[in-house]
């Protein structure tokens, strides 16, 4: 039995269908003959902007392609095409330090639930890892054969994942950097991986519109999902693991019950592609991409409850900070966005708690 189930909307024939997953395989559908009341979305601006041209008189601005905060918080650590990475001090939006190894455009960045180690990866076919607690030039793993997009840690720094545009997934040692063992990928153009909170599973997805699992101690496979027609541009467990998030050029977001693969649910299409998700609390989802807008989703409704406009370009990257209930995005604009999104985990308890009661009486 899930921890909270999940609700999700349609209209079929102009009726209202609410889906309550109510177990594994069990799926309680109610068709409304009333239109359900919508839920009222709201638009909120950031609370701070920061521009990444504006460190150095000759800097040119980055197309920003990946960015990751370290669990303490800060630093964030923000990268591009202009082949460095940048460290921000969050809470006061300062560039603190710049790393430069990269000979390509940089697109992802992971930290270890540590802190200590920064992982980096690009175009240029490598990986570096930037230890914090020394000025040491940073180590490089092996070369791989074509560039890569995507870096993941486990939740127990053992492990870390990396796959781009080759037809593996590339699990090396947490600390020692060793390559680990090779997973067959779905498909050669892998745009997201993901361990999930509890460490329990791996999952990969990208051009084919696959989403695999893998057990992510043994490397098993485990299932494939076929989430989409086109690309899978982002994954996100929820944080008890429960439930996993894709999308990506189909432009809307699927559901799945992390346990069993089957789904959960679609959010409606809000008018582009999605390139990054994050969960913002235990049943708040943000999505954001080609429209420019994040979108927030309130799983326990199925509804969008927020939108967060102020980017001029697509976002590409997305993290949500729960020390301060902050939302930071990333954008083709050159920005890095802060944006207040405190979802009050205690009124959505309470949601789910009435849903609960209500499947529990039928």
């Amino acid at each position: 039995m899930p921890r909270a189930p999940l609700v999700c909307e349609s209209k079929v024939d102009g009726m209202s269908r609410m889906i309550f997953p109510i177990g594994v395989g069990l799926i309680l559908v109610l068709v409304l003959t009333a239109p359900v009341a919508a839920q009222q979305t709201v638009e909120i601006a950031p609370s701070r902007t920061i521009a990444l041209d504006q460190e150095r008189s000759t800097d040119v601005a980055p197309v920003l392609s990946g960015m990751v905060m370290a669990r303490s918080g800060t630093p964030l650590a923000v990268v591009g095409d202009d082949h460095v990475v940048r460290l921000y001090d969050i809470r006061s939006g300062r560039a603190v330090y710049r790393l430069s190894g990269h000979t390509d455009w940089v697109r992802a960045a992971a930290f270890r639930p540590d802190g200590q180690v920064l992982a980096t990866a690009g175009n240029d076919r490598r990986i570096r890892l930037w230890r914090q607690s020394t000025d040491a030039l940073p180590e490089e793993l092996s070369e791989r054969d074509e560039a890569l997009a995507a870096l993941a840690y486990s939740p127990d720094g053992r492990m870390l994942a990396a796959a781009g545009f080759a037809d593996e997934v590339a699990i090396y040692d947490g600390e020692d950097g060793r390559l680990l063992r090779e997973l067959e990928a779905p498909g050669g153009d892998v745009r997201a991986v993901v361990f999930s909170p509890d460490g329990a599973q791996l999952a990969a997805a990208g051009r084919r519109g696959i989403v695999r699992i893998w057990n992510a101690s043994t490397g098993q496979w485990i299932r494939d999902l076929q989430a989409s027609p086109r690309r899978i541009c982002a994954l996100a467990y929820s944080p008890d693991a429960t439930i996993l998030a894709s999308a990506g050029e189909q432009r809307t977001v699927r559901l799945w019950d992390a346990a069993s693969g089957r789904p959960l649910g679609e959010l409606a299409d809000r008018g582009g592609k999605v390139f990054a998700l994050a969960f913002c609390g235990a049943r708040t989802l943000a999505a954001g991409g080609s429209s420019n807008v994040i979108h927030l989703w309130d799983l326990s409704i199925g509804q969008e409850s927020a939108r967060l406009t102020g980017h001029t370009g697509s976002v590409t990257s997305l993290v949500f900070d729960a020390q301060s209930g902050s939302l930071i995005s990333g954008s083709f604009d050159t920005t890095v966005r802060i944006w207040q999104v405190a979802t009050g985990e205690r009124q959505e308890e309470g949601i789910v708690r009435h849903y609960n009661d209500a499947l529990e009486t039928r």
